[in-house]
């Protein structure tokens, strides 16, 4: 399937849920391609702030705006001769659609700043985790854009449908954890690991599984890694690893002072610098949002309101990095 892909100049549109592996197959397209020799571009189109994507998709030119001290290129241009993958391709807001797909169809950019047109030879694939014919129904994402980029559609299963092929899997992921640790040899699942393995749900898909194993890895400390490693329930569920977000947040209740002798409650002391006592007060809930979550932005944002363009602006805002005793899962 992806080898005929490859083979096509066609754009594709690669759909499935947050870790299945989108990506994997965006990078398979691109080395099966002619265009294999050229640049493999993976930009995350949530990720970047409303204000800088115009800049960061088309370059600009020295002057263009306060702050630009040199020419620069975008993404299109990175990737001439090769490959654009544009992750969630449905968090563009409307206005950036429009503008891309001017690009995708003259097969040229303007920078900021610059007076011409400078054509571009790329190959678009994008992926995402919505249902872009529903986003374009209600509003959200241009038709023309996504018939665009709709030419040829591949379908990531989520994980629970393809339990057949977890041993595999399992195997494959094993086997690259174990060389990034420095671990030989490759430990092995038991067949009582792999019976639970099966029965489990995984919400988080491949990327959730390689949590899990990497987990395990850790906690066998033999060749062979059990069921009990894999921090499962015999049920299935996950086993918590922090306490939920909710009840850490919450204060603990005062017990009630007698009445005789009520309680003086000094307030607290005034911050000498609001905005960085703010940050730091955002940043301890989103670190604990996300364990809680087991590192899935979607999941965390979602439990506080927040869509995952919102968290990952937060993120990357306040500097919540793999650094931070945490790695954001792959």
């Amino acid at each position: 399937m992806v080898g005929k892909v490859a083979r096509s100049m066609a754009p594709v549109l690669v759909h499935g849920e947050s870790g299945t592996g989108k990506e994997l197959v965006a990078r398979a397209v691109h080395e099966l391609s002619s265009r294999a020799e050229g640049a493999f571009v993976a930009v995350n189109c949530g990720a970047i702030p409303e204000t800088l994507l115009e800049a960061e998709f088309f370059g600009y030119r020295k002057g263009a705006f306060t702050g630009a001290t040199e020419d620069r290129d975008g993404f299109f241009q990175a990737a001439h001769g090769g490959t654009l993958f544009l992750d969630e391709i449905g968090d563009l807001p409307l206005s950036m659609q429009s503008k891309l797909l001017r690009v995708i169809q003259e097969r040229a950019v303007r920078p900021l700043g610059a007076v011409a047109e400078a054509p571009v030879n790329v190959r678009i694939v994008s992926a995402t985790h919505r249902d872009l014919g529903e986003e374009v129904h209600a509003g959200r994402f241009r038709q023309d854009l996504y018939y665009r980029l709709n030419v040829i559609c591949v379908r990531m299963p989520p994980l629970r449908e393809r339990i057949a092929d977890l041993p595999l899997i399992c195997s494959a992921v094993l086997e690259r954890i174990a060389h990034d640790a420095g671990v030989e040899p490759v430990p092995t699942l038991s067949e009582g690991a792999m019976q639970l393995l099966r029965s489990y749900a995984f919400p988080g898909n491949v990327r959730e599984l390689e949590n899990l194993l990497q987990r395990a890895l850790a906690m066998s400390g033999g060749e062979v890694i059990e069921r009990e490693d894999l921090g499962l329930s015999d049920s299935g569920a996950r086993e918590p690893v922090a306490p939920a977000l909710d009840e850490v947040s919450r204060p603990a209740p005062l017990e009630p002072a007698p009445a005789s002798e009520p309680a003086a409650v000094a307030p607290a002391p005034l911050p000498s610098d609001l905005q960085a006592y703010l940050d730091a007060v955002e940043r301890d809930i989103l670190v604990r949002a996300l364990e809680r979550y087991r590192y899935n932005r979607t999941a965390a944002g979602a439990s506080m309101g927040l869509s995952l363009r919102q968290m990952r602006y937060r993120m990357s805002r306040l500097g919540v990095t793999a650094g931070d005793s945490f790695a954001d899962p792959l």
